[in-house]
């Protein structure tokens, strides 16, 4: 499966989370670690190297499956998991100034994690979920404050919402939202209202979130 992975990054432009290159790396490196093989290692770090390079010179859409946000939280997990050594604050300035554009300008009305707005919420997770509680560093303060109107935006939307979809995504990102403890008083109560509305519509919980939403990843899940 590695291989073909390979193969098939090799010869496309995709360097997207989900289907594209980043995705790839990051299943490469945990096969590398796990197999104790520099191959896949090598290979992982030239395809980071390709996401990297390509974003400095394409303008590519925002969305968390196929954009910025999902290459983003690619490069945090990178540097949390020490695949590669960086400072995640500086490698990702340029992406967080994005997110602070999307929830002051609120382009998008969708709630859910692939093209909405659980995917900036997802972001700043990510970008919080290590910090220190008593971290007030610059760029801390400012993802906590952007949480802050996010989670309104999502309140929002989410009283508009009658998508089964849309609420389990919301739940799953309230729920990891809670850990950070940024307005919580309103994160446990938006919680209480997706719970109550997927009990009603007798919903599955999916929790599209897990291994960043990379479904290969799945398979060495039991590993990772």
């Amino acid at each position: 499966m590695a291989q073909q992975l390979i193969e098939k990054a090799q010869h496309i432009s995709d360097i997207s989370l989900w289907n594209g290159k980043m995705g790839t790396a990051i299943f490469l490196f945990h096969v590398a670690r796990i197999m104790q093989n520099k191959e896949y290692e090598t290979q992982a770090c030239e395809f980071v190297d390709d996401v990297y390079n390509y974003i400095s010179n394409q303008n590519i859409p925002f969305y968390f499956n196929n954009g910025l946000l999902g290459i983003g939280c690619g490069f945090e997990y990178i540097i949390e998991q020490k695949f590669m050594d960086g400072d995640s604050d500086e490698v990702l300035r340029e992406i967080d100034q994005i997110a602070k554009y999307i929830i002051n300008m609120r382009p998008i009305n969708k709630i859910d994690l692939k093209e909405g707005i659980c995917g900036v919420g997802f972001y700043i997770y990510c970008r919080l979920k290590h910090k220190q509680e008593n971290d007030e560093s610059m760029t801390t303060l400012f993802l906590k404050e952007y949480l802050v109107y996010l989670i309104d935006w999502i309140e929002e939307l989410l009283l508009k919402t009658t998508g089964q979809k849309d609420y389990n995504d919301v739940y799953f990102l309230l729920c990891r939202l809670q850990t950070v403890n940024v307005l919580n008083f309103k994160v446990e109560k938006l919680i209480c209202l997706c719970l109550h509305r997927m009990v009603n519509f007798n919903s599955q919980f999916i929790d599209n979130y897990e291994n960043l939403g990379i479904n290969y990843l799945n398979t060495i899940k039991l590993w990772i």
